[in-house]
């Protein structure tokens, strides 16, 4: 801005999608899935902060989005069908 190549009116994110490795049956409903009934306390520490890193805003607590599928193996990836072709789970890069 100072050397007044862009004006600061406007900004523009795009997210780049980086398929995770995992398969839809190896997810299930949020909702029925059994790891909620585990007591986060008795995880090892860095199951814990992982657990703490999902909870932060810049991962899945930024939506209030419910997903339909939540992957095992790496619940802060997203179902989506973002490219117009089959669903996949994946994860946003910025």
């Amino acid at each position: 801005m100072k050397e007044g190549l862009v004006g600061g009116q406007g900004f523009a994110v795009d997210a780049s999608l980086i398929s995770a490795d995992v398969q839809k049956q190896n997810s299930g409903n949020p909702e029925d899935w059994a790891a909620r009934e585990i007591d986060p306390a008795d995880a090892p520490r860095a199951v814990r902060e992982y657990l703490d890193t999902l909870d932060d805003e810049a991962f899945g607590a930024a939506t209030t989005a419910k997903p339909k599928f939540t992957a095992h193996v790496s619940p802060a990836s997203q179902w989506t069908a973002a490219r117009k072709g089959l669903a996949f789970f994946a994860c946003s890069d910025n």
